[in-house]
């Protein structure tokens, strides 16, 4: 009995991973005829992704904060993509990018996809050193932008019946990173799975993208660490002798090696977000990464005292050996 059910279920297991793999493999078609709008595409994700998508066929609607951003996308792509200033934490620049791509779309389509992919990482530090401010900022782009742009652009998504992909982060599942930044990530993955309970019988697909740690401008060292030091400044005398003198030394030492250790290829990124928008059948979450794969997903799962204890661990290491570099 007990070999059976063994048996049994490697049969089983078998059996569902090929015919996931099967399925997994089967893609829409007529690329050309479809179009696809993404945020936050001055550069990192956003921009090479509008760049594949482009040579995919599709028609892209690139959202950039920049006219650099426009300028660079306008002389490197084809005639499908179209550049244009986006601020997502703006209700009247969504209204009006939603203005834009309603002129271009042809009277009879509606939009195949969006990708959410607008995003800052500020204000790495502790509670006691963050403001309200801190927070508000990046709440505003990370998750209050990506729930109006999506509101905003839902019916031109139902019309296609397409696909809705939200950038989250292996934040969004483990809180490995700063408050401000943990909490707009765990908000994405909150709001997309009751989205997607939403708008399931609508025959709109929504997808969310937890990746690792790349090598990304969203990550800017003398950047998070000038904000760091302001705000060990402005603290109280109390705050700065609870975390010590050489608590910003530590954080450049922990902001500096998440850099230097980040994956410079993006395409796990990339071909993840692709599979979403071009697979008949989409996940429902994508972790690119083999850090995200192989450590921080499967650390998720256990017990929280134990993923307390590996990250103080990790942390306390990482202090350390910016203490043992200053001395």
């Amino acid at each position: 009995m007990f070999w059976s059910v063994i048996i049994l279920s490697v049969v089983f297991v078998m059996t569902y991973s090929i015919f996931n793999w099967i399925i997994s493999r089967l893609k829409i078609s007529k690329f050309h005829e479809k179009y696809i709008l993404i945020t936050g595409c001055d550069s990192g994700f956003g921009q090479a992704l509008s760049m594949r998508l482009d040579y995919l066929g599709f028609h892209v609607f690139a959202g950039c904060l920049t006219k650099d951003g426009c300028t660079y996308l306008s002389e490197r792509a084809s005639g499908r993509l179209f550049p244009f200033l986006m601020d997502v934490t703006k209700s009247e620049s969504i209204e009006q990018a939603l203005k834009i791509v309603k002129e271009k779309l042809p009277i009879d389509r509606g939009l195949w996809g969006l990708v959410n992919n607008a995003g800052v990482a500020r204000m790495m530090g502790n509670l006691e050193f963050c403001t309200m401010e801190d927070y508000q900022k990046v709440l505003n782009v990370n998750l209050f932008g990506l729930i109006e742009v999506t509101r905003i652009f839902l019916p031109l998504i139902r019309r296609a019946h397409g696909r809705i992909v939200n950038m989250s982060s292996v934040s969004g599942r483990i809180a490995v990173a700063g408050g401000p930044y943990c909490c707009s990530k765990y908000g994405v993955e909150a709001f997309s799975d009751i989205l997607r309970q939403e708008v399931y019988s609508q025959n709109i697909r929504v997808s969310i993208i937890e990746p690792g740690n790349f090598k990304t401008n969203i990550v800017d060292v003398d950047t998070m660490v000038e904000e760091m030091k302001r705000a060990y400044e402005r603290a109280s005398p109390e705050v700065q002798s609870v975390y010590g003198n050489d608590y910003v030394d530590s954080f450049r030492g922990l902001i500096t090696e998440v850099k230097s250790t980040g994956s410079p290829d993006i395409n796990p990124v990339l071909d993840d977000i692709t599979h979403a928008l071009t697979a008949r059948v989409p996940y429902t979450r994508y972790i690119p990464g083999n850090d995200v794969k192989y450590i921080l997903v499967p650390l998720s799962y256990l017990p929280d005292w134990i993923v307390d204890w590996v990250m103080r661990t990790i942390k306390t290491r990482r202090s350390q050996i910016e203490k043992n570099k200053s001395t």
